[in-house]
């Protein structure tokens, strides 16, 4: 029996790699819609790979944000994609009702909540990073607590990524 679980976490953990990497590979897109698309696809991988750590609330975050951004690269127009993210948020606080059951739900749901809010300041850098980054932060603990590896990894990567972002602005602000 033993084995049988070691070999099933070692199989979730390997979809997980799977979904993450083709999170990071779609940013390499040039396109937005598509890297939009591409990120559907991987976050139905990373649902799979949260349900199989046994976590339903983060797992039904990933699949909903399957939904959203399948509706946000085939809705380009911004005010259809507005009323997408406030539906994709309604859904989550929806599903909390029934799935929220710990901190690392709270802690998913709320780092999912400032993604969310993040989108609508898209033209204001700060702002935009700094959600980011509390996003990070919180899905950093999620990732921890549930042991899924490919989470850790990714979203340490992200939020490196977005503090040199940070870095770099202040310092091209400093020099102009």
């Amino acid at each position: 029996m033993l084995q049988g679980e070691a070999l099933n976490f070692f199989t979730v953990q390997a979809i997980g790699f799977i979904g993450f990497a083709i999170f990071t590979a779609s940013f390499q897109l040039l396109k937005p819609r598509h890297t939009i698309l591409t990120q559907s696809f991987a976050n139905l991988l990373i649902g799979v790979h949260f349900l199989g750590l046994g976590h339903p609330m983060p797992t039904f975050i990933a699949f909903a944000a399957t939904f959203r951004d399948l509706g946000a690269a085939l809705i380009p127009q911004d005010q259809w994609l507005r009323i997408l993210l406030w539906a994709y948020l309604a859904a989550i606080y929806s599903a909390a009702f029934f799935l929220a059951h710990s901190w690392i739900d709270v802690c998913a749901i709320i780092g999912s909540t400032i993604a969310t809010i993040a989108q609508f300041f898209r033209s204001h850098f700060y702002v935009y990073r700094l959600c980011l980054l509390g996003h990070n932060v919180l899905w950093i603990a999620v990732n921890a607590a549930m042991l899924s590896i490919p989470g850790l990894i990714f979203m340490s990567g992200i939020m490196l990524s977005n503090l040199i972002g940070i870095a770099r602005f202040i310092k091209a602000q400093k020099h102009s």
